[in-house]
């Protein structure tokens, strides 16, 4: 039997290796997406407006002159991948071929304004002023735009900014690029393209002046870069912190060679099972993956500690991996894409660890533990009663915060080339508000958005229908422009012969008309066939009595959203602990269940306390750790109850590596994972106390 064992093992193994090496999944590291549920990325238009600004790379240079800043940045420009990245601009040339065919149809949202109003004198002065400005270049005849109103409309729709900025002694220039061909945030985009962006980067800032980059995909590589760090760093120093423990207690690394073959086979096995469910690996889940470390190898300090009757151990193992993994499926049923990989990750990962230990240990002869647990009770009473006091305290701190902010946290040095970029440009989109317009058409589009913005006072704005007026709107200026010129027009006779007078006068109404294919910049705005968005930047006050618009408040919904599940995991808790009680009365009886599931809830509750006294605020996803809790500290009590030889030994180490793995993942810096990590370590330790401390009398340790 044992030899099927070892062979069935190896076989699988093998396997799974070779599944692993061939698969190849692109890891995802857009974080709206990891953090939003998938009902909400599906259904509203969240994912998609976060996107039309989620591509744009900015970038700022800065240098000791004029001259220097047009050297770095011209030799930034020749040196990006054209391929990839093209300098995010509008260009008009194509527009301007067509809008000069029939300049009366376009006027600036100020001449119209005037024009409303009758205020034709203002008009004139205006355009004599343009005349006979020398830096004025006109793009039309004066026989076919007497008043420059073409003009006037072109440079309306430009951002104008001063082209350099000089602050505190230095000289800034500003670009941003866009990502072509709907590259997006793709991994591979993010660890190759993004990659040699910032390698360019590093190159120039050692040469001459200093290039600062901000943007989602710079945000991005550096979660990515800093996510491969950790994994490496907690992997290193948990197998470590486990050499040393097993050799403490066995005086033998002979124990070594099968834990860590557990721990790759339950690798593996997560890794193949979450790449095969899943269309993508989320990043965070791969940082999060190097702590099933601290959790399979429970099952090991179990399975080498308790050797007595294999049938019973084998009994306990399997009650324990079924506590474990209950919280982790009903994880899976949060529809957060995060959420699921974790929980398909460590679901599947922790029962390739119990097959190991339940198949493969038995080949093999393990020495036994040299090293006994010595717990003082008192001390440890003192311990719990403390945590007690200052987790009652906590709860008096507790405010529920559901921002993204306190769910990821930039680098000072990321923050502080966003603030620059937003100095320096003005185009501060994360900050803009964001008006979502549906029309049964293109055009209809167009229209709908010119009724929104007439309802604001000269708004600083974007959108299509900036550059692209509607047929009815092209009929509107026409007849205001024919107004003007029957009013004012006379007073161009030194300029104009009476002929070309006239021919202004008696000109016909011709729209033009626009192909949304032609203008590239156009999918900027276009959610779909039949929405569009409007991007309102300052502070410009937004109401709207329109079934044809809403507006779009993307941080307040998503956090909206957060409320919204917490508030339900919340009122779910009562019953996934009833759901484990009933398990475990099925199993043990009731009053041993009522024991078993009590170090637990003591953990859930002293931790939530602890988390409010240390950080003041609790999100969305510190309820959901409670969960993990559960799941992770009842098998602790199992073994316990189980009476086994040296099972406080096996616990001890198990809630030690297990605790250790959660509190190096809290240094990640990562602020959703240190936070989950804080969460995890005080439930475990609290419950690994309250445990002993309930359990005591059939200590064989005390």
């Amino acid at each position: 039997m044992k030899r099927y064992g070892f062979i069935i093992t190896t076989i699988i193994f093998i396997l799974l290796c070779f599944i692993a090496i061939f698969l190849k999944k692109e890891i995802e590291a857009d974080m709206l997406k990891t953090l939003l549920p998938d009902n909400v990325i599906t259904s509203e238009d969240i994912v998609p407006i976060a996107n039309k600004t989620s591509s744009v790379i900015k970038v700022v240079f800065e240098a000791d002159s004029q001259d220097e800043i047009k050297e770095i940045k011209n030799k930034f420009i020749e040196k990006i991948d054209k391929n990839y990245f093209e300098i995010n601009k509008y260009d008009f040339s194509d527009l301007i071929n067509k809008y000069i065919k029939t300049p009366e149809n376009f006027l600036s949202a100020k001449t119209r304004t005037l024009l409303k109003n009758g205020n034709y004198d203002e008009v004139y002065s205006n355009s004599k002023e343009a005349l006979y400005n020398p830096s004025e270049i006109q793009l039309t005849t004066m026989d076919k735009d007497p008043f420059l109103l073409f003009n006037d409309f072109i440079l309306s729709n430009q951002k104008i900014k001063f082209e350099q900025n000089y602050i505190d002694g230095k000289y800034y220039d500003y670009l941003s690029l866009k990502i072509k061909n709907n590259q997006g945030l793709s991994p591979d985009f993010i660890n190759k393209k993004i990659s040699a962006l910032t390698e360019l980067q590093k190159n120039i800032n050692k040469d001459s002046g200093k290039i600062y980059l901000a943007g989602s995909p710079i945000h991005s590589y550096h979660t990515s870069i800093k996510a491969k760090f950790m994994i490496n760093l907690i992997c290193i120093l948990s197998t470590l912190f486990i050499i040393g423990l097993t050799y403490y207690y066995f005086r033998s690394l002979k124990p070594l060679l099968l834990m860590f073959t557990s721990i790759l086979f339950g690798f593996i096995t997560g890794y193949i099972a979450t790449n095969l469910w899943f269309s993508n690996f989320q990043i965070i889940t791969m940082v999060f993956s190097a702590t099933i470390i601290g959790i399979g190898i429970d099952y090991s300090y179990h399975r080498l500690f308790c050797e007595t009757d294999n049938k019973n151990i084998i009994k306990n193992l399997t009650y324990s991996l079924i506590t474990t993994i209950i919280p982790f499926i009903l994880l899976y049923y949060t529809h957060i894409e995060l959420l699921k990989q974790i929980a398909v990750f460590t679901v599947f990962g922790l029962f390739a660890i119990y097959l190991v230990v339940v198949l493969l240990y038995p080949c093999f002869e393990m020495p036994k533990p040299v090293k006994n647990i010595k717990l003082n009770y008192k001390y440890l009473k003192y311990i719990f009663i403390i945590i007690c006091i200052l987790s009652t305290a906590g709860y008096f701190n507790i405010k529920f915060n559901d921002s993204l902010t306190s769910l990821y946290t930039p680098s000072k040095k990321l923050l502080q080339a966003e603030m620059l970029y937003n100095k320096i440009s003005g185009e501060e989109y994360n900050n803009a508000k964001i008006i979502l317009v549906k029309g049964n058409n293109f055009d209809d589009i167009i229209k709908n958005e010119e009724k929104i913005i007439n309802n604001f006072d000269n708004p600083d704005y974007i959108s299509i229908s900036k550059f692209l007026p509607s047929i009815q709107r092209q009929k509107e200026n026409y007849e205001l422009v024919k107004k003007l010129y029957e009013k004012e027009l006379k007073n161009y006779s030194e300029i104009l012969t009476n002929k070309q007078i006239k021919k202004l006068i008696n000109t016909k109404f011709s729209p033009v008309t626009f192909n949304k294919e032609d203008y590239p910049f156009i999918k900027e705005f276009l959610l779909n066939e039949n929405k569009s968005i409007i991007f309102i930047f300052g502070n410009e006050n937004i109401s709207l009595k329109s079934n044809k618009a809403e507006i779009i408040n993307l941080k307040t919904d998503i956090e909206g959203y957060m409320k919204k599940y917490r508030q339900t995991l919340m009122l779910f808790l009562p019953v996934v602990i009833l759901l484990l009680f009933t398990v475990a009365a099925i199993i043990y009886k009731a009053k041993n269940a009522a024991k078993i599931i009590t170090p637990s809830l003591v953990g859930i509750l002293t931790s939530l306390g602890l988390t409010g006294m240390l950080f003041g605020e609790i999100n969305f996803f510190c309820i959901i750790f409670l969960y993990l809790i559960l799941g992770f500290t009842m098998d602790y009590s199992i073994f316990r109850n189980s009476k086994e030889k040296n099972y406080e030994d096996s616990i001890f180490t198990a809630a030690l590596t297990t605790s250790i793995s959660f509190l190096l993942l809290s240094f990640t810096g990562f602020k959703l994972l240190s936070v989950m990590a804080i969460v995890l370590f005080f439930g475990i330790i609290t419950s690994y106390i309250t445990g002993y401390l309930i359990f005591r009398k059939n200590s064989c340790s005390e």
